[in-house]
């Protein structure tokens, strides 16, 4: 099978977002009032239900996990713990591949903004939550459409204390890492080299020669 090479991210940024401070302490001060979508609140039940019949576990949340395959990896790493993947996508999620994931994991199709929110309300901690690879959303026009310049950044950083993002764009991570000392969070922004692909799009970057950059917040106690 032929390899075809990811391509270089492209933008008229040059740097950090220019309003980025001003988008992110907006965000801050604000409640996000969109409605919650009915099929993001159904998700949200489901989980729920699964957390209560596991006798309440801690919790990993992998959001906008795409195909599921970080799931599926953190589910049999971590089988202590109810591994929690949301995506979107209904096409995505269902392969044959997800078939093999433990009774510790869940596959969710849902807004991951609507699932936080719900979380949010629920008091929902989750002992660490993986943010892999996001959409750059490289225009500029779409900085709020980018996880650090959205308005439910707020209740991202609301249900864990322990966050990891990974992205192929240094400027994403750098925005990422400023949006969290905006809002007062210790973070730690470091090249990222690895030679375990969880994701399809962190090994196609790796394989394709990309520098990966991850931002992470205080290490949970994971074991």
């Amino acid at each position: 099978m032929s390899f075809t090479p990811a391509k270089i991210i492209a933008s008229a940024q040059a740097d950090t977002h220019k309003n980025l401070k001003k988008i992110v302490t907006k965000h801050l001060n604000t409640q996000f009032k969109k409605p919650i979508a009915a099929f993001s609140q159904v998700a949200f039940d489901s989980f729920y239900e699964r957390w209560l019949q596991l006798g309440k576990p801690k919790i990993i949340l992998d959001s906008a996990c795409g195909t599921g395959e970080s799931t599926r990896f953190f589910a049999q790493k971590y089988p202590q713990y109810l591994v929690v993947g949301l995506d979107q996508s209904a096409k995505r999620l269902l392969n044959d591949d997800n078939k093999k994931l433990g009774k510790n994991g869940v596959l969710l199709r849902c807004d991951c903004t609507d699932f936080w929110r719900i979380a949010e309300r629920a008091q929902i901690r989750f002992e660490k939550h993986f943010l892999l690879y996001p959409n750059p959303w490289p225009k500029t026009e779409h900085f709020q459409r980018r996880w650090q310049g959205h308005p439910a950044l707020p209740s991202l950083l609301a249900i864990s204390d322990s966050i990891v993002l990974r992205t192929n764009w240094k400027i994403y991570a750098q925005e990422f890492y400023e949006a969290l000392s905006i809002a007062g969070h210790a973070a730690t922004l470091t090249r990222f080299e690895t030679a375990q692909s969880i994701t399809a799009f962190e090994r196609k970057y790796r394989l394709s020669n990309h520098e990966l950059w991850q931002v992470s917040t205080r290490e949970s106690e994971l074991s």
